[in-house]
């Protein structure tokens, strides 16, 4: 029977919250990209619907959670 080694804390790293912050903002920017596509073919109501705001966040907020998820992903360098 072998004893595992105990894990030295001084050699693990810790994740960024960054990283989950850009998951997160990804996985949110992606749904509401998509809820912006939809509406392209089926307009709201709302009065500026033409300037297709759900369209526009959604991609902003995908690039930022990608840039974020990228930028701090563990294990990178």
């Amino acid at each position: 029977m072998t004893i595992p080694h105990p894990v030295d804390p001084s050699t693990e790293q810790s994740l960024s919250i960054w990283f989950f912050v850009g998951v997160l903002m990804l996985a949110s920017g992606l749904i509401i990209f998509g809820q912006g596509i939809y509406e392209f073919w089926h307009p709201g109501s709302t009065v500026l619907a033409n300037l297709h705001p759900a369209f526009w966040w959604g991609l902003l907020m995908t690039a930022f959670g990608l840039f974020y998820t990228i930028r701090f992903r563990p294990g990178k360098g």
